[in-house]
């Protein structure tokens, strides 16, 4: 789908678009750039539910090894290292 940015910067976004993504009038959009693209998203409130959602999402994260640990710990030591005036 092809969609026309006005010379005000508007543009619609086509219904079978709005449909899929469930927008409705009032609802607010996300917009970001990354890696040439322009991305919509629709915005979703943060609602207890949704909070505990992602907590327990976030349970089903692997372990970290020890490997793991000082992986990051070298990472630090080089951003540290880096910086330091």
């Amino acid at each position: 789908m092809i969609a026309k940015v006005s010379v005000k910067g508007q543009m619609v976004i086509p219904e079978a678009v709005r449909e899929q993504a469930r927008i409705r009038p009032g609802d607010e959009v996300d917009i970001g750039y990354a890696n040439g693209l322009v991305v919509l998203r629709k915005r979703r409130p943060l609602t207890a539910s949704r909070v505990r959602s992602l907590l327990l999402a976030g349970n089903e994260l692997p372990d970290l090894t020890s490997k793991d640990e000082e992986t990051v710990a070298a990472a630090i030591r080089r951003v540290r290292t880096r910086t330091q005036p």
